[in-house]
């Protein structure tokens, strides 16, 4: 279990043993206190990121860093090479569930890309130059995938962009714009046209925050209901004179959604780092109570009168929980967030950032101007209508429509 409750669940399949089945080698990942079954069709329907490359680009750095939460500076002593497929399921919340595929170097075989909603993320080392054979390997994996799968979707992460060789933006820039056309050079010599194939190219490094930058985008691309989560998000900005908001998976710290409004990786740092003084501060003092008070309370909330409960202020989330399910929302009793985690940052700018849960290990992260934040009643209800309409989008049976929702947080 990791510091925020959550399981990460990984397991090494050595395709040289498998007639035994997966091998799930404990001792490799620290955290690892559930096995899980990655043929269940539950989990094998989830959408895959295929992290993919030649060995030492940083793709087990890149998976531990974001997703165990390794120091990124750990990296270079306590991991050792890939021997095998490693996967790891991410399920921290309900609206961003996915199974990373972390394959040692080029091997992999063409039904690895069968299935549905795929990411596939080439990593390539910027400080190893020159990068003709890695992108000849590119071009082939490349090419393999869509004819597998044409709907997977393309990525090429130029990691370690760090050190010396990249002290200024423009010698990053350099540097994809030469992967790049490379890249298509590839193409055209392989008969394949680089307008039929959507490729995005990122620049990262595990020690800033451009991986998470990257990642989120990728995370995006697998997430159905992505058109819908920013429509929500827009009408909030708009409702309550927004800057810009954004929906965070609290365990990653990737945001999942965003606003259609243009983003900075600035601001996304700032709310990241906010994730992290919450969480550092609630760890501390704000840790729920225990199991017996929870249950005391459920009792207490069901013995109320029905038109008393139901008398609750309109900028209330909590209170509009119904008493059998006051137990379900309490994530954990030792667990630094939980459904009443809030928090105001007030920048020496004017601005404000403001953190409220609003599911599962999700948080929207607000950015406002301080004259528009006077106005908390109304930001708090609107954030009530979205966390609503979360929730319908998570459980369709519920008796509510995304759409009422959204002419409510527009009244």
């Amino acid at each position: 279990m990791n510091d925020y409750g959550q399981y990460d669940v990984y397991d090494n399949l050595d395709r040289e043993a498998t007639n035994d089945g997966p091998l799930f080698l404990d001792d490799d990942v620290d955290h690892a206190e559930e096995k899980v079954d990655f043929d269940d069709p539950a989990i094998a329907s989830l959408p895959r990121v295929m992290l993919m490359g030649p060995r030492r680009a940083g793709k087990t750095s890149i998976q531990r860093v974001v997703f165990q939460k390794m120091s990124p500076h750990e990296t270079l002593f306590r991991l050792e090479a890939t021997q095998g497929l490693e996967r790891a399921l991410v399920d921290h919340t309900p609206l961003c569930r996915f199974v990373v595929h972390d394959f040692p170097g080029d091997y992999y075989e063409p039904s690895d890309f069968e299935g549905g909603r795929t990411s596939l993320i080439f990593v390539v080392d910027a400080q190893d130059e020159p990068y003709d054979h890695v992108l000849q390997s590119l071009t082939s994996t490349v090419t393999a995938a869509l004819q597998v799968n044409p709907n997977t979707a393309i990525e090429v992460f130029i990691n370690k962009v760090d050190g010396e060789l990249f002290l200024s933006d423009e010698s990053k820039y350099d540097c994809r714009r030469d992967v790049m056309t490379q890249v298509t050079d590839e193409l055209a010599e392989a008969g394949v046209s680089p307008d039929s194939i959507s490729i995005r190219y990122h620049l990262t490094s595990i020690y800033d925050h451009s991986i998470y930058e990257a990642l989120s985008r990728v995370v995006q691309r697998l997430i159905p209901q992505l058109p819908t989560l920013e429509n929500l998000l827009n009408v909030m900005v708009s409702t309550c004179s927004m800057e810009k908001a954004y929906l965070f998976d609290v365990v990653s710290k990737l945001y999942i959604s965003t606003d259609t409004g243009p983003a900075d990786m600035q601001s996304v740092e700032l709310c990241s780092d906010m994730i992290d003084v919450v969480l550092d501060v609630s760890g501390i003092y704000g840790l729920g109570p225990s199991h017996e008070a929870i249950r005391a309370a459920a009792n207490a909330a069901k013995g109320k009168d029905k038109s008393e409960s139901s008398a609750v202020a309109a900028d209330t989330l909590t209170s509009e929980v119904p008493a059998g399910d006051l137990e379900e929302e309490i994530v954990d009793q030792d667990s630094a967030y939980d459904n009443e985690s809030a928090s105001v940052i007030r920048l020496s700018n004017g601005m404000v950032l403001y953190l409220k849960e609003v599911d599962t290990m999700l948080a929207l992260v607000c950015i406002t101007r301080s004259e528009n934040f006077r106005r908390k009643g109304l930001i708090n209800y609107n954030i009530g209508c979205l966390k609503r309409a979360l929730q319908a989008l998570v459980q369709p049976e519920m008796d509510l429509s995304s759409g009422g929702l959204v002419r409510r947080v527009a009244e």
